[in-house]
């Protein structure tokens, strides 16, 4: 288990005024397909949202007007969201895992569900303006959301450019952000192998995509490169980094 505390939550976000109340949510979740409501959470004037059970795992959706909305981070990463889109102005409904999946917030299956859970409601939210991932500090706009969590779920690659990110480094590589939620670590790509940004972050998403499978390095690795090449995987003293490197 890699998860922090606090992490592994999805924002639904919405322009201000726009956040859908509790009976709409409720209504969506209970009409669609392989989603049953199994409570709604809180009393009264406390209510917040509903928990929702697929495939066995329960979550929470909350931030529900007329409660309070979710709090949203800072975001960095944007990802086919348009300009108009401002995180710092909108308001959120969050979808958690539930109590009893807290221990597990951080596995594939996990996540995977939840994203499931996502992408049945979010055509159904009108005034859905982009969704957060909070691990990887990303905001994401709905039909790129939608698009490449159902190639996911479907048995394509894990969706790197949104459940991960990569931002420069001082040196000149690349660094991913939001990988350590699912392995304990993150990758920093040498600068030799990230002059070309593009190519630097292809070689990135690939390594994502191997490394959610298979979990932490835990000792130096020798791999093959996109294009052919040898490439070094290397942790570092305290294994919370690997670095990658030609050679």
């Amino acid at each position: 288990m890699t998860a922090r505390a606090g992490e592994g939550t999805l924002l639904l976000l919405f322009l201000a005024g726009q956040r859908p109340d509790v009976d709409f949510v409720r209504e969506v979740a209970a009409s669609t397909d392989r989603l049953e409501v199994t409570s709604v959470l809180g009393q009264g004037a406390d209510v917040a949202g509903v928990e929702v059970l697929r495939d066995g795992m329960t979550y929470d959706l909350v931030g529900a007007a007329p409660g309070r909305p979710a709090a949203i981070p800072s975001l960095v990463h944007r990802f086919g969201v348009p300009r108009e889109v401002d995180e710092t102005t909108a308001e959120a409904l969050s979808l958690r895992p539930g109590p009893h999946l807290a221990q597990g917030a951080g596995t594939v299956p996990v996540v995977r569900t939840m994203m499931g859970v996502a992408v049945m409601i979010a055509p159904h939210l009108p005034g859905l303006a982009a969704i957060a991932w909070q691990p990887a500090a990303s905001l994401i706009g709905p039909d790129f959301f939608v698009s490449s969590m159902t190639a996911w779920l479907a048995g394509g690659a894990f969706p790197a450019l949104g459940l991960t990110a990569f931002a420069p480094e001082p040196s000149g590589g690349l660094r991913s952000e939001g990988l350590e939620f699912f392995t304990g670590q993150e990758l920093h790509i040498a600068q030799e192998l990230a002059e070309d940004r593009v190519a630097g972050t292809r070689l990135g998403i690939r390594l994502v995509n191997q490394l959610v499978g298979q979990g932490r390095v835990r000792q130096t690795e020798a791999i093959i490169g996109p294009d052919g090449e040898r490439l070094t995987l290397e942790p570092s003293r305290d294994a919370r980094v690997v670095r990658v490197r030609r050679g």
